[in-house]
């Protein structure tokens, strides 16, 4: 049996208005989105609701209730996990709990929270667990409980802490949940085979005959207890390794810890490799209990790992999560939430959700715009720095190394930078830009929200530069109709919250190179590009003699345009890299004097309009005084 669904309605984020409805596969489920969006209530919802193996104290408490706009706070909440695919073997197990319904046994496992005024004043928060959808059905009683308990990971644990051996560590608790445990911890019934309770009671035995060990009882006896002990009450010390004691007391003496790589001397080990040593004994204990539901809820399980460890540690979660069944081990329900885009670069597409504002958004083929070819096309090309698009609370799409350096730097000079307002800038290549923001689209309302801006290139280059890309076709020479569908298939694929902004021209760089105000400096940065020096008394020298051809050809009366052409062409013909000419073109325009009101005249007013599109602000008036430093868009 699985989780299913996981509802939560008056509970922190999630109002009960618009309460959260999750579905979640039999396998692996990843949670992914910015920051409070409610992925981490995801996880504890399920957390009250199941409880977990690690015994955690759970309690809900007023700051559990949700707070509406208007400041007022909830005074229920109702968190409940449903459970599909049941045994028959669970079926009867549990059939006083279960619903039929439609001829499907289903468990509905409910939690309901309530705030009520005590009569001294303040607040009491009670809550019940029973079953049923409205969790109007029998209480749940503890074998039901101890077979749904959840293996929970937190996020940013002390690994080396959580296995080290002490008074109820986790690693005690770990061992004596493990049935090949069971049996050690009684005597054996054949000397031969003696168990790990005989091994450690012979090494007491042991202990407590050694004479420097009894040496130190005597001292402590004689020298100090004996004369701080009352006559009718004697204190009396002994010294030994506790095997006389309770064997959850045994277990709590040992620690797992990795070996050296070299040597046999025991060494302190890196934080990350402590986190999978520490995750790995986890899975042991969940594979370990097929008597009980295999739920594993990891938060973060990036903590601490490098990128390569990261999809490794995927890896093998994939693998639990579709192994399949055996007498020895159940398959894992999982879900993790996580802030990483090398995980979420790494996993299927289908078994993730995006949270946004605190509402679910499955990514699977029933849910997004994406057609079936795209999730091949994803699974190939779908990187660790276009994952980016997956945490962002804006998103800008383009298409090459250009508008990826140039547009951060835009949005400095026009005061809306894109790190402040939570945008990414996903390059995807001049293919794809709608595969990508399909991800982000939806089949039925609502729409995820998030503002996400197309800048492709309007890819028809001008008359004016005929000579420059012949035998191909120029604008003079492409029929209206052409053009109108060559338009509209730039724009095709917009809505939810998607936008095309569309270059005025040709590409990026021949855009901004026909602004007037920006030419010049467009022309600097294709010549410092071409020089691939870093002499500064060179870099001078090319100043200087940019200034004076730039200037030669405003004298003559060419057209911006035909000027345009001109300080393209090393771009167009490759003599000039276009990132380099980028790189070049956002230093300059970083030092330039303008006021963001003043760059709005400057630039192109398509870069112009989509940056305040993702950024959610309204352009500023012509010679309006600079914009203050504005919060995050959020």
């Amino acid at each position: 049996m699985y989780i299913s669904e996981i509802y939560a309605s008056g509970f922190r984020c999630f109002a009960a208005v618009a309460p959260l409805r999750l579905a979640l596969s039999a396998g692996l489920n990843i949670l992914v989105g910015p920051n409070d969006a409610g992925k981490s209530a995801i996880i504890d919802a399920a957390r009250y609701v199941l409880w977990t193996r690690g015994d955690d104290y759970i309690r809900p408490d007023l700051h559990d209730f949700h707070v509406d706009s208007a400041g007022v706070r909830a005074w229920d909440f109702t968190l409940r996990c449903t459970f599909d695919g049941l045994t028959p073997e669970e079926e009867s197990r549990f059939l006083e709990w279960c619903v039929n319904e439609g001829g499907t046994l289903r468990l509905h496992v409910c939690m309901k929270g309530a705030v009520r005024t005590s009569p001294g004043g303040g607040s009491v928060v009670t809550s019940q667990h029973r079953a049923g959808v409205e969790g109007d059905g029998l209480p749940l009683d503890g074998e039901l409980r101890e077979y749904l308990k959840a293996t929970y990971l937190k996020p940013l644990r002390d690994a080396e802490r959580e296995l080290s051996a002490g008074r109820r560590s986790r690693l005690s608790r770990i061992l004596g949940s493990m049935p090949v445990m069971g049996p050690q911890a009684k005597p054996s019934s054949d000397p031969d085979k003696p168990t790990l309770f005989d091994t450690l009671a012979k090494a007491d035995t042991d202990v407590r005959s050694n004479s420097a060990i009894n040496g130190v009882n005597t001292s402590v006896n004689t020298d100090f207890l004996s004369k701080l002990s009352f006559a009718d009450d004697p204190l009396v010390a002994t010294l030994d390794l506790g095997a006389r004691g309770s064997f959850d007391q045994i277990l709590e003496r040992f620690e797992l810890y990795l070996n050296p790589t070299h040597g046999d001397e025991r060494v302190i080990r890196g934080l990350g490799y402590n986190n999978l040593l520490f995750m790995a004994a986890e899975l042991l204990l969940l594979q370990s209990h097929p008597d009980q539901v295999p739920f594993l809820l990891i938060e973060e399980p990036e903590a601490h790992l490098h990128p390569q460890h990261q999809t490794l540690f995927m890896d093998v979660l994939a693998a639990r999560a579709t192994a399949p069944e055996t007498d020895a081990q159940q398959r894992v329900q999982i879900l993790l939430t996580t802030h990483s885009p090398q995980l979420a670069a790494g996993a299927d597409l289908e078994s993730m959700t995006m949270v946004v504002a605190h509402r679910a958004f499955p990514l699977g083929k029933a849910h997004t715009r994406l057609e079936a070819d795209d999730y091949d096309f994803l699974r190939r090309f779908l990187d660790a720095t276009k994952a980016n698009l997956f945490f962002a609370r804006a998103l800008i799409v383009v298409e090459g190394d250009g508008e990826n350096l140039l547009l951060p730097a835009i949005a400095e000079k026009l005061g809306r930078p894109l790190s402040r307002h939570g945008v990414s800038i996903v390059k995807v290549g001049h293919r794809g830009l709608f595969r990508y923001s399909r991800i982000l689209q939806r089949k039925t309302a609502p729409s995820i929200g998030l503002p996400v801006a197309l800048i492709p290139d309007w890819d028809i280059p001008p008359a004016e530069a005929k000579d420059l890309v012949k035998p191909r076709r120029t604008e003079n020479e492409w029929k209206d109709d052409e053009v109108a569908s060559h338009v509209a298939t730039l724009t095709r694929d917009e809505g939810d919250g998607v936008k095309a902004f569309t270059a005025d021209h040709w590409t990026l760089e021949f855009d901004l190179a026909v602004q007037p105000s920006l030419a010049g400096d467009v022309y600097l940065a294709v010549q410092l590009a071409k020089t691939n020096s870093r002499n500064p008394a060179w870099h001078a020298k090319v100043r200087e003699a940019a200034a004076k051809t730039f200037s030669d050809w405003k004298n003559s009366g060419l057209s911006n345009v035909a000027i345009a052409v001109k300080i393209y062409q090393p771009v167009h013909d490759k003599d000039a890299s276009k990132a380099e000419v980028a790189e070049q073109l956002a230093a300059i325009l970083r030092a330039r004097p303008e006021t963001p009101a003043q760059m709005r005249a400057i630039l192109p007013p398509y870069l112009v309009s989509a940056i305040d599109y993702v950024t959610g602000g309204a352009p500023a008036a012509p010679n309006a005084p600079p914009e203050p430093d504005t919060p995050d868009r959020d």
